[in-house]
């Protein structure tokens, strides 16, 4: 979220001058909304003001920063981990969101058992930049060219179609769109006993059909 705050001063420079304070950025940086503005007699009948403003930092400013982090502590991290991954930042202005998008041969390392190492890395970065600097925007780590929350669905479908074999003793039907996703299935499957599979079809018509195989 964009923290607001609520600030009262005698004149607009004034008030720039504390909220850029109380914020820690320059005058640039900050929107004001004006709430109220009123005139009056003040001490000896000299005239008074009174201005009450709403102030934010601007989101792009906010998205820049916390992206800015996340990717240093990223970039740290899988220095010492020796991955090759690349990382290109998304700031989406209208969801108050940043997304930092992974490619490179050392991604695949972060999409095993259903992408589990990805999504903690996702939790992990959050509460560094976090504690850096205050609750924000959420920051999504994302593989490129990859649906993950399709894949978790398929990985969710397959273990309950596992299940009916194995309590039905009948075949299982599982529809796959993409090598990656047959390749996901098979895998789940190999790891179970008395279970077996045959692939059918082409291209978008393609089936893995989950078997009971009694040893």
């Amino acid at each position: 979220m964009v923290v607001e705050k609520e600030f009262e001063g005698k004149s607009l420079d004034q008030l720039v001058e504390v909220i850029c304070q109380d914020f820690g950025c320059v005058p640039e940086d900050i929107e004001l909304e004006i709430l109220e503005y009123s005139t009056s007699s003040g001490l000896l009948g000299l005239p008074g003001k009174k201005i009450k403003v709403k102030a934010r930092i601007k989101p792009d400013k906010v998205l820049s920063e916390r992206a800015n982090r996340a990717v240093s502590f990223l970039k740290e991290l899988f220095y010492y981990a020796d991955f090759q991954i690349d990382m290109k930042t998304e700031l989406l202005r209208d969801k108050l969101q940043i997304e930092i998008i992974f490619s490179g041969e050392d991604v695949k390392y972060l999409l095993q058992n259903g992408a589990e190492p990805l999504s903690a890395l996702e939790f992990l970065t959050n509460k560094i930049v976090a504690r850096a600097l205050g609750v924000g925007p959420k920051i999504v780590l994302k593989p490129e060219g990859i649906n993950i929350e399709r894949e978790k669905k398929l990985v969710n479908a397959v273990k309950k179609a596992i299940e009916r074999v194995k309590n039905t003793k009948e075949p299982q039907i599982i529809k796959v769109s993409s090598p990656r996703e047959q390749k996901i299935v098979i895998n789940i499957a190999k790891n179970e006993n008395n279970i077996g599979y045959e692939v059918e079809g082409e291209g978008k018509q393609k089936k893995v059909i989950l078997k009971w195989e009694p040893v």
